[in-house]
């Protein structure tokens, strides 16, 4: 089983070292800590449960997003798993495949609206890299998740830095 924090932390209650680190910077939520912890509760009496992978969770107001394997939907989307999450979150429970492909994984969390382009921007002296996303103006408003949501999504998913361009 692939967790955002380590799978005794998530038996145990408690953080190790690395862990805490991951949560001081920011790397690691509450409710990645939490989902960790009702995923493994849940795989004692699954044993498909124990090889998932669950890599992190987006909390939006009513929704909450966990990022996983596309194989693995099917198994998390179960009644069981569903109504075990939402009975803590109180939210929406939304999945989203873990995915290297900017274009892909922005076309998934705002479907039906269609992206016009991604575009990789290389900034100097290094390097480094953001994802440029561009929509169609006419759609600003009828974005189903709010801009700063898809942002942070994207950022946490891929690692890279990204902004949303309307055109």
């Amino acid at each position: 089983m692939k967790l955002p924090v380590c799978l005794i932390d998530a038996q145990t209650n408690t953080l190790c070292r690395k862990c805490k680190q991951l949560y001081r910077e920011g790397k690691i939520s509450d409710s990645d800590i939490e989902l960790s912890k009702i995923l493994v509760d849940l795989s004692k009496g699954n044993k498909a449960m124990k090889d998932i992978a669950f890599y992190s969770s987006v909390e939006l107001d009513d929704v909450i997003i966990l990022v996983t394997r596309k194989q693995d939907v099917p198994l998390l989307s179960k009644p069981e798993v569903v109504d075990k999450i939402k009975q803590h979150s109180h939210k929406e429970v939304r999945f989203l495949e873990k995915t290297n492909d900017p274009r892909r994984l922005v076309e998934s969390l705002i479907h039906p609206i269609p992206v016009a382009k991604v575009s990789t921007l290389y900034i100097p002296p290094f390097s480094d890299k953001e994802y440029k996303i561009e929509i169609d103006k006419k759609y600003k408003k009828e974005l189903p998740i709010p801009e700063g949501v898809i942002i942070q999504t994207v950022n946490s998913v891929l690692n890279t830095e990204a902004y949303i361009e309307f055109t």
